[in-house]
């Protein structure tokens, strides 16, 4: 279907599975921000100490390595390419993607609700907010991709806004002699507990399965380099603030709000980022929630087990797990190293994968996009009576010799 121009310069007739890389933007800085820096930060604290910047500039490189596979990958339309040509590895890495993401999608979620649960609802009953929280994730992960890009183009400029605020007006005592030295822990144990966090790798995986449209500004690139800089920018500022105490820190997106100097003059400021922190969180996890039922739907032709397994296992988790904060913990042991695997392996493979196929086969890579015409479709001619008048003379004759014709009825009575 062809793209109409329309005075704003956006485009109608958007197929389905595709977005511009502006709202592409917006839904990366909503998932670099939602979960490094709220629940991250005070888990990851607890093994590297002064080093937890280090460690964070560690993963983001990591991080930025797998977004770029993914984009790559999107950018070069290796979904449509491995659909078309029926790749097996393909369907495969769509198998354990949907798997992951489904199990990634359930610890952020614990990690979510039990700070709401604990530290700021704490005479609410858990079960209620899990259900108030898990309905507008399963919604707009159902409605699809362009519900979620547009969404996250109307909060991101007002929740950026919001936290540059605080960061402006950030005011307490702080020592960045915190952050060094590089290695307080010695190298070999530095390096082999950074696998343990795979939980906050690869979130950007679900864009291997849409189209990217460009607009002229490079707004996926802006968008990786604001969002790892403000992640590092907090960071340096929360180990700097707390130091050691940041392993008690649950939230440091909202805990920054505090140190407002204009909480003085106006009261205190957390509600505001506890705004960004609970809509960013809901649209990370719709995202991702809509990534494991486009892979899911890629490896086993239907979307439905994939849209109810990820509702079910967080209702498994409400019913069999004691705590919610125990089932996020998991995440961080040996199911770690399984994460950090998978999030940096199936990106890399799909591309891999697209690459080998494409050069393969070049003329089905030549031919995505572009209608089936199996010849040249004539061009019609004007007919020859249309330019000699022969059928405008014969009409003429014809109306004389048969007045009826003038007014398209036939007197009965009219003699023939």
């Amino acid at each position: 279907m062809k793209n109409l121009k329309i005075r704003h310069g956006l485009y109608k007739n958007l197929p389905a599975g595709t977005v511009y890389n502006s709202q592409a933007g917006c839904v990366l800085f909503a998932l670099c921000i939602a979960f490094k820096l709220s629940s991250a930060p005070g888990v990851v604290s607890e093994t590297y100490g002064s080093s937890t910047l280090w460690a964070y500039l560690a993963m983001s490189a990591i991080e930025i390595g797998v977004t770029a596979a993914v984009f790559a990958f999107a950018r070069m339309q290796g979904d449509d390419l491995l659909r078309c040509s029926g790749s097996r590895l393909y369907r495969l890495c769509c198998g354990a993607a949907s798997i992951w993401l489904v199990l990634k999608g359930t610890f952020y979620f614990c990690y979510c609700v039990s700070y709401l649960a604990q530290e700021l609802f704490g005479g609410v009953e858990p079960a209620l907010l899990y259900l108030l929280f898990l309905a507008p994730i399963v919604y707009m992960g159902i409605k699809g991709s362009r519900s979620i890009a547009r969404t996250c183009e109307i909060f991101i400029p007002v929740v950026a806004a919001f936290i540059i605020f605080n960061l402006v007006f950030y005011d307490t005592t702080l020592d960045f002699g915190r952050n060094l030295p590089v290695f307080a822990l010695p190298p070999s144990r530095f390096f082999a507990n950074l696998p343990r966090y795979g939980l906050w790798l690869g979130d950007a995986l679900p864009f291997a399965f849409l189209r990217i449209k460009n607009k002229r500004l490079p707004y996926v690139s802006a968008s990786i380099a604001i969002s790892f800089g403000l992640v590092a920018i907090v960071i340096a500022l929360g180990v700097a603030t707390y130091g050691e105490a940041l392993k008690m820190v649950t939230d440091l997106l909202i805990h920054t709000a505090g140190f407002n100097q204009l909480t003085t003059d106006i009261g205190r400021m957390e509600w505001s980022n506890l705004f960004c922190a609970v809509s960013l969180a809901i649209l990370a996890l719709s995202f991702i929630y809509f990534g494991a039922i486009a892979a899911g739907e890629r490896a086993t032709r239907t979307r439905a087990p994939m849209a109810t397994l990820f509702p079910l296992a967080v209702i498994a988790v409400i019913a069999v797990v004691p705590s919610a904060q125990e089932a996020a913990e998991f995440a961080v042991r040996g199911m770690g190293y399984a994460l950090t695997a998978l999030a940096v392996i199936l990106p890399f493979a799909m591309l891999f994968d697209a690459v080998a196929t494409k050069r393969r086969l070049k003329g089905v890579y030549a031919s995505l996009g572009a209608e089936y015409i199996p010849y040249p479709l004539p061009s019609p001619t004007r007919p020859h009576s249309l330019a000699d008048n022969i059928m405008s003379d014969f009409k003429e004759s014809s109306q004389e010799s048969f007045p009826a014709l003038d007014n398209g009825t036939l007197d009965v009575t009219e003699e023939s």
